[in-house]
């Protein structure tokens, strides 16, 4: 199975994930320089050539091509599916053997980390490749909106994505779940234990926690995509 992209699509999926590191292509460039030295920078103007689809990705140098991947915060396995291009050689840090089994998950815009959203928006925007070793049975992948869930440190941003695993309904202080909350729609939300009552608590304290009349549990957050981390 592969979601490899044809030329155009990827010259578009490139400026996508700078847009969502929010970087411009000179802070890009100088992210290239600091995971790969001299050797892996990709210069300012071959990434803008790269994003209008005027050079192919796959002309740079392994190592370029690296340190690109590390700079966009791309895992293995995103960056081998999306684009085709193998590393000829892996970081100790990384099990390439776990990227070469992938299951394909649909996408969808159902999680808000801020108010909730209509579950009229429960479309498939866009599909994960999730390595075997993270996939779990009926699991969901939501892009999540707002920024109830974002700290100083980052914590969970507006178009991050979150694994959800409908099998974990057992709730748990101080773990994030994603839940139902009847005629509002999903919510991402970190569960708090306030006197004898449990509520919904946001990781942004600009947001106050919330105790709604009834709400049904959708499954916990176990993963934190992008930044690649277990919560």
């Amino acid at each position: 199975m592969s979601s490899e992209l044809p030329s155009s699509d990827l010259a578009q999926w490139l400026r996508q994930q700078r847009l969502r590191r929010g970087v411009g292509q000179a802070q890009l460039s100088a992210l290239t320089a600091e995971h790969g030295g001299e050797e892996g920078q990709v210069t300012q103007p071959y990434l803008s050539r790269l994003e209008r689809g005027e050079r192919d990705l796959g002309a740079l140098t392994p190592a370029r091509q690296d340190a690109l991947r590390r700079a966009l915060g791309l895992s293995l396995s995103e960056w081998m599916a999306r684009t085709g291009l193998r590393p000829l050689a892996s970081h100790p840090s990384e099990d390439v053997l776990g990227t070469l089994e992938l299951v394909r998950v649909p996408v969808r815009a159902l999680a808000t980390a801020g108010l909730p959203t209509s579950e009229t928006e429960g479309r498939v925007i866009d599909y994960e490749l999730v390595p075997l070793r993270d996939h779990r049975p009926g699991m969901l992948v939501l892009e999540v909106q707002g920024d109830s869930m974002t700290t100083e440190a980052g914590g969970i941003r507006p178009g991050d994505r979150v694994y959800v695993d409908p099998g974990d309904l057992d709730l748990r202080e101080g773990r994030i779940y994603v839940l139902h909350v009847p005629g509002l729609g999903l919510t991402v939300k970190r569960l708090r234990r306030y006197s004898a009552h449990l509520w919904l608590s946001s990781d942004n304290p600009d947001h106050p926690p919330v105790r709604p009349e009834e709400a049904t549990v959708v499954g916990r957050v176990y993963f934190h995509q992008p930044r690649g981390q277990r919560v």
